[in-house]
């Protein structure tokens, strides 16, 4: 009986210590398992940012693009001869867009003055890893106007002394923007004493386009009361 109950503990005793051999293998393996898999997804992880970093898309401008343009050119117009190219996308000249166009451009990098108008157009592409990359180039306007300011009757008058009133007497247009009238702006209106004893108010008005050029009109308003 003794014989046969000590065969029985060590039998038991050695399932006991290979069952918990084995647990601590499975702990073993899992835990390097998953250990590895949280090494890779680091390493991964760290590799596609830094592949961002390194790989933004690049713009370039073809024989095609025109410096010299019209200022009725159009968005899709500017962007002729714009092209886009990124190391895992490809060609991506489609996602370009126009982002900005600045106001007149009055001076060069070196100081000197720019004859004509010009302006610097912003362009930007994305690609599939949310890298943006701009590039500017300058344009020129071959026809280029200022903006006109003009009284809508021959003698301007007004039947109340406010601003409003002076404006409305007044219009401006712009090759660029068409109507601008609700820009007007009175930059002085004389109403000094011998003024409003004559009924007559000397006005200066000016307007700004939206490539910032500015220009002034002095004239003179009635009022008739």
């Amino acid at each position: 009986m003794k014989s046969d109950f000590k065969r029985k503990f060590i039998s038991g005793f050695i399932e006991f210590t290979t069952f918990f051999r084995l647990v601590s293998v499975r702990r073993v393996i899992f835990t390097t398992f998953f250990v590895l898999a949280v090494a890779f997804g680091l390493f991964y992880y760290n590799r596609t940012k830094l592949m961002k970093k390194v790989n933004p898309p690049v713009i370039t401008f073809s024989d095609k693009y025109k410096t010299n343009v019209s200022v009725k050119v159009t968005n899709t117009e500017l962007l002729n001869g714009v092209m886009a190219t990124d190391v895992e996308d490809g060609d991506i000249s489609l996602d370009i867009i126009v982002e900005s166009v600045s106001n007149m451009v009055l001076e060069n990098e070196d100081g000197t003055k720019i004859k004509g108008v010009e302006r610097d157009v912003t362009y930007a592409v994305c690609d599939s890893d949310n890298n943006v990359t701009k590039a500017t180039q300058r344009i020129r306007y071959t026809d280029y106007k200022p903006p006109v300011i003009a009284p809508l009757e021959k003698v301007p008058t007004i039947k109340e002394k406010r601003y409003s009133s002076v404006i409305a007497c007044f219009k401006a247009t712009d090759v660029i923007d068409g109507d601008i009238s609700e820009m007007l702006k009175i930059e002085s209106l004389d109403s000094s004493t011998d003024n409003i004893r004559r009924g007559v108010f000397p006005v200066v008005l000016s307007v700004t386009n939206s490539c910032g050029d500015k220009v002034y009109y002095n004239t003179v308003v009635t009022l008739i009361e």
